[in-house]
Parts: structure tokens; C-alpha cells; sequence
């Protein structure tokens, strides 16, 4: 017998460890393998590049202007590293959500264990996260999305032990809770707060504990939301003018995206693959349960999953990638719900997996053809060398390659006369611009230049120009 609960023991233990080492070899292999063509990605790692060089961690700026696009706790995740290092690779821009997804899964494991009971279900619900589409692409990426979905599955999980664990450690549990609210509003704003908070509200409603909210567990937990966030914003407000801050918000364009209000019944099929061919099986069975499935341990999981996609369809800017904090609940609903063997779900999970990565490698091998920032500044940099550059008509996404790959920031001229006073003036270095508006320029002849070099770029010529 005693020899039985050992084996069943060191059994457990290998599991967790397979799943703990296995999961983020799967989720660190190839990380850096491709750059950072994406516009975010590019836009963020610059950010992060000249919060190191300027040493002002408190104002993000782009190109030297204020960057309020999304608060700054992505780029100081991004930063420690990069500054240790002694620059921004694509393979440190992407450590911190290859970080939370990796972390996101080993929280999922024992919140499945905690609730059903068993390693079994733990080990369903971190595999279904690991090999799900969204979640093993959205961990590779140098954005705020995994991070912030971390950080929603934190704030849920320490409620959740709050709400139904031991009363001694009420407090620190709720205020852990409203700690990665904090966080979340750092990470991607004020739904960082209202995401959790309308879960955790809607659950103590269904369960008829609203007055929860006034409790002083809660009350601690909205004083520590506060001291999360008041520190940055009481330093960036001292060195910001407010009216800078409004103009900077306004040139932001940080929620942009509208799409029909069926997008997300659509993507949801696409972005929790393999796993959403059990979603029709969910359906039937709370169908057929109804009211008593709110008296079951999996209660907290359905109110989740269906108050952020009722929220996230109703909200007018539709993106598929906000279904990323969805994505922990199903999980977690699987896990209580898998009753077959495990080799039954290891097979397709580990299958999915060798296929992501499969699709990852192909998009790895096409990668130098795509990476026309890269290329552009790899040619550009023997003929420039140590020489000013400064820009004007280019692209913004342009900009930001170019200020990347070159490591550099270069000034951009807002029109001819301001190019032709910089040539004029003897200052030497180059002017870069589309072939197009230098055609356009030299036909109307308003000043001496003639073309250094042109480089062929994103389906068109960027010529250098010389006085």
C-alpha cells in the first residue's frame, strides 16, 4: 500500500514536471527566429529602446514624441532585459509574453487541480492553453495581449481563493487580486480594471453576495488598485503639461478597429483550435443542466467565459485577439470536464503543437523576404556609414524600421523648404524620401540635389538624397 501511494506520488510529480519543463521548452523554441516586421512590434521595441537610451523610464516616446498608445508596464518588462543586454532583439522583445504564457499555464494547472481535484484535470487544462492556436502564437509576439491575459487569470485566480478559501488570508489573497488588476491597467488600460471586476461582480451577484463589494477585504483591495497606479501617473503628470497629455492621447489611436458584431462567433472557432470542436458538447450539456450548473464548481469559469464574450461582442472595436483572456476559462472547463484517459488528450495535443511549431518554422524560412526594414537598413548602413540621415515623405511604419535595424533616430522634415534649407545649408549627411516626391521636387526645381543611392522597398524606390 505504502509502496502504491509512493509510485502514485513520484507519478503526480513527473507529470507536473513534464508539463512545467515541457511546456516552456514547446512555448521558448524558435522564439527569436523571426524580426519585427509587425507595426506594433516594431513600434514597441522602439519605445523600448529609447526609454534605455534616454534612461526616462517614466515618459514612453516614439521618435522622440510622448507615447500614451498603451501605459508603460509592457515596456519596462521589455527594458530590464534589453538594458542587461545592451540592446532590443526580437527574442527579448518577446520574453515577457513568452514568460506570462508559460506562467499562465502553471496557474491554470493548479487552479484545475484545486477545484476538480485532480492532477488529471490540471494537466488537461494547462495542455488545452499550451496547444490551442491563439495561445501558442499570441506567446510568441512582442505585444500586450499575453501579458494582460496573465494578469486578468491572476486577478480571477486569487479572488477565487479569496471568495472560497480560508478566512485568515482573506485580505492578502483579495488585495493580490486587485495587485494584477493594477497590473492589467498598466499593461492595457482601464479594461485591465473593468474586465475582472465586471466578472468578479456578476459571480457575487449570481451567487447573491453582492454586499462582498463593500466588504473590507475589498476596500483594502480598491486602496491597493490605487497605490498600483498612482505612482506612475503622480510622476508622469509632474513632468508632463496635462494639455501635452490630451494632445498625445488624441494623436494615439488606440482603439481603431471596428468589425461586424459576428466576428468573434466566427474567430472563436479559428483562435481556440483544436479545442473549440468541444464547444457545440459545452453547449448541449449547460443547455440541458441550466439552472444547476451554477451550483457546480466549474459556476465561477461559466460566469467568466460568458460575461467577457457577451462584453467583448457588445463593445463596438472588435479584434480576435481580445478573445485572448477567454481562452483560461475554457480550459479550466475542460479540465473539469475530461473523464477519458490521458493518452486520449495527449495525443492531439502534443499533434497541435508539432503543428503550430511546423507553421512557425514555414513563416521562419519566409522571413528574410518579408523583413524589408532589415534589408533596407543593411544596405543603406555601408553608404550612409557615421553621415546624418534625415528623412521626409516616408511612411511611419517606414520610420520606425528604419530608426530599428539602424539604431538611430532620425529627424523627419515636414516640408521642401526645411530639406532644402538642410541641403543648403552645408550640413552634410543624406535625405531619404520616396522616389516619387523626388521626381515631383526636382521637377519644380526649388533647389540643387541629386540622388546618392535608391533601394528598393516594399514595392517601391527610396532614393538618398546628397546637395
Amino acid at each position: 500500500m505504502v509502496n502504491d501511494v509512493r509510485a502514485s506520488r513520484w507519478k503526480e510529480i513527473g507529470s507536473i514536471g513534464a508539463l512545467v519543463l515541457g511546456s516552456g521548452f514547446i512555448l521558448f523554441l524558435n522564439l527569436g527566429g523571426r524580426t519585427l516586421e509587425n507595426h506594433d512590434y516594431l513600434r514597441y521595441a522602439e519605445v523600448v529602446r529609447e526609454m534605455i537610451r534616454s534612461g526616462d523610464w517614466i515618459i514612453p516616446r516614439s521618435n522622440g514624441e510622448i507615447f500614451l498608445n498603451k501605459p508603460p508596464l509592457l515596456f519596462w518588462l521589455m527594458a530590464l532585459p534589453s538594458a542587461v543586454y545592451g540592446s532590443v532583439t526580437p527574442m527579448i522583445a518577446r520574453l515577457p509574453s513568452f514568460f506570462a504564457a508559460w506562467i499562465g499555464i502553471l496557474i491554470v494547472f493548479l487552479w484545475a487541480k484545486k477545484v476538480y481535484g485532480t492532477t488529471l484535470s490540471g494537466l488537461v487544462a494547462g495542455g488545452v492553453l499550451l496547444s490551442s492556436y491563439q495561445y501558442f502564437f499570441q506567446a510568441r509576439t512582442a505585444r500586450t495581449d499575453m501579458i494582460f491575459c496573465l494578469f486578468i487569470l491572476l486577478s480571477l485566480f486569487f479572488f477565487h481563493a479569496a471568495y472560497h478559501g480560508d478566512l485568515r488570508r482573506r485580505c492578502l489573497l483579495q488585495g493580490l487580486s486587485f495587485l494584477f488588476m493594477g497590473l492589467a491597467t498598466l499593461t492595457k488600460g482601464p479594461v485591465g480594471f473593468i474586465i475582472p471586476f465586471l466578472i468578479i461582480c456578476c459571480y457575487l451577484l449570481q451567487e447573491k453576495k453582492s454586499k462582498t463589494l463593500v466588504s473590507k477585504e475589498f476596500i483594502l483591495g480598491y486602496a491597493v488598485l490605487l497605490l498600483t497606479l498612482l505612482p506612475w501617473i503622480v510622476l508622469f503628470l509632474q513632468r508632463v503639461e496635462f494639455a501635452e497629455v490630451i494632445s498625445a492621447l488624441k494623436k494615439s489611436h488606440m482603439i481603431t478597429r471596428r468589425a461586424p458584431f459576428y466576428l468573434y462567433l466566427v474567430q472563436i472557432w479559428i483562435q481556440f483550435f483544436p479545442w473549440s470542436v468541444l464547444i457545440p458538447v459545452f453547449i448541449f450539456y449547460f443547455w440541458k443542466k441550466k439552472e444547476g450548473v451554477f451550483g457546480e464548481k466549474k459556476s465561477f469559469f461559466v460566469v467568466w467565459f460568458g460575461v467577457l464574450f457577451l462584453g467583448l461582442t457588445l463593445f463596438p472595436y472588435r479584434v480576435s485577439r481580445y478573445l485572448l483572456p477567454l481562452l483560461p476559462a475554457f480550459a479550466l472547463l475542460i479540465g473539469g470536464a475530461w473523464e477519458k484517459k490521458r493518452t486520449v488528450f495527449l495525443i492531439p495535443c502534443l499533434c497541435f503543437v508539432l503543428v503550430w511549431h511546423a507553421v512557425d518554422i514555414y513563416h521562419i524560412k519566409r522571413n528574410p523576404s518579408h523583413s524589408a526594414g532589415k534589408t533596407l537598413a543593411e544596405e543603406m548602413r555601408p553608404v550612409i556609414k557615421d553621415s546624418k540621415l534625415s528623412g521626409f515623405r516616408l511612411d511611419p511604419n517606414t520610420v520606425e524600421q528604419i530608426n530599428f535595424y539602424l539604431e538611430r533616430l532620425i529627424p523627419i522634415f515636414k516640408t521642401p523648404q526645411e530639406v532644402g534649407k538642410h541641403l543648403r545649408g552645408g550640413q552634410g549627411g543624406f535625405v531619404l524620401m520616396p522616389q516619387g516626391v523626388y521626381e515631383k521636387m526636382a521637377q519644380q526645381q526649388l533647389f540643387p540635389m541629386t540622388i546618392s543611392n535608391e533601394f528598393p522597398y516594399d514595392g517601391e524606390t527610396l532614393v538618398l538624397v546628397s546637395d
